[in-house]
Parts: C-alpha cells; sequence; structure tokens
C-alpha cells in the first residue's frame, strides 16, 4: 500500500513538472518581442543640418554680393576719375589748337599722350564690368538654384514649427538677395551702355585732336568731323 502511494506521488510530481515545461499546459505566458520601434529622430535631424546649410549658402551669397556691389562702386568711382582727366586734357588741347600754335608742339603732344593712357585706363575699366556683369549674372543662377533648395526642404519629414520659420526667414532673405542682384545687373548694363558710348565718341575726338596737334590748329581730317570738346559727365551717384 505504501509502495502505491509513492507511486502516485511521483507520477504526480511528473506531470506537474512536465507541466512546467516550455508548451506544456502550465507554461506561463510569455509575451512575444515588440515588432515596433522606438520612431527615429532622424528626420528631424535632417531638417536641421538642412537648414544650417541653407543659412550657411544664404549668408555666403549675401556677402558675395555685397563684394559684387563694391566692386562696382569702385571701379565706377576710378572710370569717373579717369573721364575728369580725359576731359580736362583734351579740352586743354582744344582751347590751344583754338587760338593756333606750332605744329606738333611737345607739350601738346604729351598732353595727347596723356588723353590716351587716361582713355585706355577707361577701357580698362569696362572691361572690368564687363567681367563682374558675367560673375553677378552666374551668381543669379546660384540663387535661383538656393531657393529651390529653400522650397524643397519644406517636404522634408520630421521638422517642427521652428525648422520652418527659419526656413521662411531663409527664403524671405535669399528673394531680397535676387532682388539685389537684379538691380545691380541692371546697374551694370546701364553702365557699361554709358562707358561703351562715351568710348566710341571720344576715340573719334581723340583721332582728330592729334591731327590738329600735328597741324597746330584745329583741322577737319579726311572724312572725320571737327572735334567737340568733352563736357564734364555727371557723376553716377554710389549704391
Amino acid at each position: 500500500m505504501a509502495l502505491r502511494v509513492q507511486r502516485s506521488a511521483l507520477l504526480l510530481a511528473a506531470v506537474v513538472l512536465s507541466g512546467c515545461n516550455e508548451g506544456g499546459p502550465f507554461a506561463p505566458s510569455v509575451s512575444p518581442p515588440s515588432s515596433n520601434p522606438a520612431i527615429s529622430q532622424t528626420g528631424t535631424q535632417t531638417v536641421r543640418q538642412r537648414i544650417q546649410q541653407l543659412r550657411s549658402d544664404q549668408a555666403a551669397l549675401a556677402n558675395g554680393i555685397s563684394q559684387q556691389q563694391a566692386q562696382l562702386n569702385a571701379t565706377r568711382s576710378r572710370i569717373s576719375s579717369d573721364s575728369a582727366a580725359y576731359s580736362g586734357l583734351t579740352n586743354g588741347i582744344t582751347s590751344r589748337l583754338q587760338t593756333g600754335t606750332t605744329p606738333g608742339n611737345p607739350d601738346l603732344v604729351n598732353q595727347w599722350n596723356a588723353a590716351q593712357a587716361k582713355l585706355d585706363a577707361i577701357t580698362l575699366g569696362v572691361g572690368q564690368l564687363n567681367s563682374l556683369a558675367s560673375q553677378v549674372t552666374t551668381q543669379a543662377s546660384v540663387a535661383g538654384y538656393l531657393l529651390e533648395n529653400v522650397r524643397a526642404t519644406f517636404a522634408v519629414g520630421g521638422a517642427v514649427d521652428e525648422d520652418h520659420r527659419n526656413l521662411r526667414a531663409i527664403e524671405g532673405q535669399t528673394t531680397s538677395s535676387m532682388q539685389q542682384i537684379d538691380r545691380l545687373i541692371a546697374d551694370l548694363n546701364a553702365e557699361i551702355g554709358r562707358e561703351n558710348s562715351f568710348l566710341a565718341r571720344e576715340r573719334t575726338n581723340l583721332a582728330a585732336l592729334s591731327y590738329g596737334v600735328n597741324l597746330g590748329r584745329l583741322g577737319n581730317p579726311p572724312g572725320m568731323g571737327r572735334p567737340t570738346t568733352v563736357s564734364q559727365r555727371r557723376p553716377v551717384p554710389l549704391q
């Protein structure tokens, strides 16, 4: 009888132990691992990195425009100074020739050479303006590309309100830069047009003065009109 009780106890223990095994009727329920990873912050970080780069690009654009405007002002100032000196020289030559002097007067020859040098300096200045105009045109393309990138960044996911406020600020600054570029291009085109007209006219006048210096009086070279007095041009206000 005691043997039967012992066997019954052993059998019950085996059943209990087997129930504790995985998959058994008494196995504790285990929750499966979560299939949803933590929400990534990569999107917001990406937006902020792009904003930082766009802000840097906009600063470089604004700095470039400022330097180009300064270059225009400096070149315009040099051309104005050379034009004033040229006008003084040619008007002085014309006055001497009107009263008559010796043919090939050395003083007038020196003044004529100095006037030619000033006209050459103006020609060089116009070349610099043309080069600057090309640079500003390239700058306009850079500004347009930057504005496209700013607007495209609005569509990048993961941004917060502050990011979009920063983007709107950069967008406004870039739009303002594009307007500055438009004005700069217009100023350059107008300045180049004025100086080219001046050069074309004064090359003819200077050739006529050369003929007059050789004669010792004002004369009319074959196929060329009488030289005109160069008036002092009104300076263009700097921007």
